[in-house]
């Protein structure tokens, strides 16, 4: 086969005479039987929610200065383009396990962005694939329908690819080392496959982490260890003439909204705010919240014996979840001043003797 004038360099018996020193490189033990299936695919143990696209084929020829992309591998039992949307945590590679060196790989996310035109958009490390079975961490944004590719930037070998495969199996040849962001046309070679699986898991804040083993609060985008826990108030309360004041402690720093409402009557209310003060942890903070007019208005005709609620509510955001909310209730007792007795008795006799 020859991509672009490339001859490919066979793994089991090079096509061509190489250099002494080639020779050691690319030399295998001769006349292996199966090598495609000299080696098991081993498949890492997966979260319940990571899914796996790629082809586990055994990588036994090469090619120098490709780009190789996965088109169709319908014998691989996996799919060939990414299910879904995600993260790439995890790589795997298998080469025939008679190669007696490593040989430098690159895995390629590559998307389609036009008739036989992909673009690079993501990239793992250089990692050096030995013989057997490699597995690679990663951290690879994808999106559902990209593509995995390889590039070998051995000037010796190249990238490593599996063949013969059936007139089925399609890669896309790149000439080139396609970089991140690049757009690249390819040929189409037929019993060509790629080597390569990923494990992709969710990513449901979008913060380019894998849900399940990279990202310990996949609910916040800006965190990655363990999720904080919610934030804890303690209030208390205590009323005098013409306000109120809430005392306020917190188990973590957070800005602290207090507010309080009222009910007059008649349908009407009155609304006390306490305003947001930050509440550092284990300090203890006063919230003063005035008696507006409409409150002290009707205070001033009920007798102190009878008193209205003042529900108060102190509201702190979290990070993770909805805020936490407080609420208590204060009696705010009347303050109608009652008349004296003796100017009672004297307007009711006054009355009985008109």
């Amino acid at each position: 086969m020859n991509f672009f004038g490339y001859a490919p360099v066979n793994m089991l018996s090079a096509p061509h005479k190489p250099s002494k020193g080639m020779a050691m490189r690319k030399r295998v033990v001769a006349g292996v039987a199966g090598a495609l299936a000299a080696i098991s695919i081993v498949a890492a143990p997966a979260a319940s929610a990571a899914t796996e696209f790629g082809d586990g084929c055994v990588a036994n020829q090469a090619a120098e200065g490709l780009t190789l992309v996965s088109l169709a591998s319908p014998n691989s039992g996996l799919p060939n383009t990414a299910p879904s949307a995600g993260v790439i945590t995890q790589w795997r590679i298998n080469l025939i396990a008679e190669v007696p060196f490593t040989i430098p790989q690159t895995l390629k996310v590559l998307r389609t962005t036009a008739p036989a035109t992909v673009q690079v958009v993501g990239e793992s490390p250089s990692q050096q694939v030995a013989g057997g079975s490699n597995t690679y961490s990663a951290r690879i944004p994808i999106q559902a329908g990209d593509r995995l590719g390889l590039f070998g930037s051995s000037p010796e070998i190249g990238t490593l690819y599996c063949s013969p495969g059936s007139s089925e199996d399609i890669a896309g040849v790149v000439s080139g080392n396609a970089s991140i962001g690049s757009s690249s046309s390819f040929l189409e070679e037929n019993e060509i496959r790629v080597p390569a699986i990923a494990v992709v898991e969710p990513d449901a804040d979008n913060d380019g982490f894998g849900d399940e083993t990279q990202d310990k609060c996949p609910q916040n985008a800006t965190i990655q260890a363990a999720c904080p826990a919610p934030v804890a108030l303690g209030t208390s309360s205590a009323v005098k003439k013409g306000l109120v004041t809430v005392l306020i402690t917190s188990s973590a720093q957070a800005p602290v909204t207090v507010t309080g409402t009222v009910r007059l009557g008649k349908g009407k209310a009155a609304t006390l705010n306490g305003g947001t003060q930050i509440v550092a942890p284990g300090a203890l903070v006063k919230f003063t919240l005035l008696f507006p007019k409409a409150l002290r208005s009707k205070l001033k005709q009920i007798r102190p014996k009878r008193s209205l609620s003042l529900n108060l509510t102190a509201t702190a955001p979290n990070l993770i979840g909805p805020p936490t909310v407080s609420s208590l209730v204060a009696k705010l007792k009347g303050q109608a001043v009652p008349k004296p007795k003796h100017k009672a008795k004297a307007k009711a006799k006054a009355k009985d003797q008109a």
